[in-house]
């Protein structure tokens, strides 16, 4: 195993800052014209909204020892309970695995974040399970 890899290794189960958002019309009516939904201000808002909440890249120091740059290795999004403009919600990335593999350019880290996007009262909306990959 490389230092590179053990030090991320190590840093698994490091979390990133908090953040509270809130789903603004606006926003939300931009997102879905761009996916081609066409739902009035007041409907359900899909979980993959929350994509817009999320810190990219993910803000992890010790990753910066492994290549030079971020590409994005997936999306996962677990629906809990339905999101509704004017919700806030807040969330804070957690670092859950890495895995080294290999490839004609050489060694790469995939790295998996998972971040849970709650509401004030604690129910949880949406589970965001990302993959990053370092090169």
């Amino acid at each position: 195993m490389s230092d590179r890899l053990a030090e991320l290794r190590a840093a698994i189960g490091w979390t990133g800052p908090s953040r509270e958002d809130v789903v603004e019309h606006r926003h939300l009516a931009a997102y879905q014209h761009a996916i081609g939904l066409d739902t009035g201000p007041d409907d359900e808002v899909p979980a993959t909204f929350t994509a817009c909440f999320l810190d990219e890249p993910p803000s992890l120091p010790t990753a910066a020892s492994y290549g030079d740059g971020w590409l994005n290795g997936g999306d996962r999004f677990e629906y809990h309970a339905p999101l509704r403009p004017g919700d806030a919600i807040r969330s804070r990335p957690r670092f859950t695995g890495v895995v080294e593999k290999y490839g004609s350019a050489g060694p790469m880290a995939l790295l998996t974040f998972e971040t849970e996007f709650i509401r004030p009262d604690g129910e949880l909306v949406v589970r965001h399970v990302g993959t990053r990959i370092r090169k």
